[in-house]
């Protein structure tokens, strides 16, 4: 007779994987590095759509954008909403 044992099951991570990304939402200006909880192409579409200068903190859409590194002629901004973020680069 076989009795069979419960296995433990591993935990399961909660958080999304971050992929990198290689697209421009304004070539050569602004480029999405990477993106978590959401697509490249979406991360690309939602700064599409913004219209307004580069400060050290935007929004776009329901994104909350911060600039981590740089100066104010270019750097690398990380825009948050929830559990989804996308990192850009932008130049001038």
């Amino acid at each position: 007779m076989v009795i069979a044992l419960p296995t433990p099951v591993p935990p399961v991570a909660t958080a999304a994987a971050v992929v990198d990304c290689h697209s421009y939402a304004d070539y050569p200006n602004v480029l999405i590095s990477s993106a978590r909880g959401l697509s490249c192409a979406a991360a690309t579409r939602v700064m599409k759509s913004y219209r307004g200068d580069y400060s050290r903190t935007i929004r776009v859409q329901s994104y909350r954008c911060t600039q981590v590194s740089g100066s104010q002629y270019g750097g690398q901004w990380r825009c948050v909403n929830g559990a989804k973020a996308f990192r850009f680069e932008f130049k001038d």
